[in-house]
C-alpha cells in the first residue's frame, strides 16, 4: 500500500481536482479514497471532481473492483455528483472501472485528457 492522494478546489468552475498516486492492492483502499472524495465535495459544495488516477496503480482483483462499484450505486454515494477520471488508457483495471461505471449507470466516466473530463462535467458534453 503506497497510496497518496492530493486535492485542490477550484472555486470559479466549482470543480474538486483530486489527484492519486501508487499502488493500491486492495479494495478498501480505493473506497476509502472515493469516501474522503464525496466528504471532501460535500465540504466544498462542489458536484464535479475531478480525479487524475494516471499515476495510479490499480492491482486489486476485478470481482473486487466491481464488488465496490455495485455498493457504490446501491448505497448511492454519488447521488449528485460526477466523477470524471483521467487515465492512462492502456491500464486495462481503470478501462474496467470506466465500463463497469457506464454498465451501473453511475456518473463516473473515464478520459485522457484534462480538457474532455472538463468539457463534460461543466457543460455534459
Amino acid at each position: 500500500m503506497s497510496l497518496s492522494f492530493t486535492y485542490e478546489v477550484d472555486s470559479a468552475n466549482k470543480l474538486l481536482i483530486c489527484e492519486a498516486t501508487g499502488t493500491v492492492s486492495r479494495v478498501l483502499e480505493i473506497e476509502h479514497m472515493l469516501k474522503s472524495i464525496v466528504k471532501l465535495a460535500g465540504k466544498n459544495q462542489v458536484k464535479n471532481v475531478v480525479l487524475d488516477d494516471t499515476q495510479l496503480i490499480i492491482s486489486c482483483s476485478k470481482m473486487s473492483m466491481t464488488t465496490l462499484l455495485l455498493a457504490i450505486k446501491e448505497e448511492g454515494w454519488l447521488t449528485e455528483m460526477k466523477i470524471a477520471r483521467l487515465i492512462n488508457p492502456q491500464d486495462n483495471t481503470h478501462n474496467l472501472v470506466g465500463e463497469m461505471s457506464e454498465r451501473y449507470n453511475l456518473p463516473i466516466k473515464n478520459f485522457d485528457s484534462r480538457s474532455d473530463a472538463m468539457m463534460w462535467l461543466l457543460f455534459n458534453i
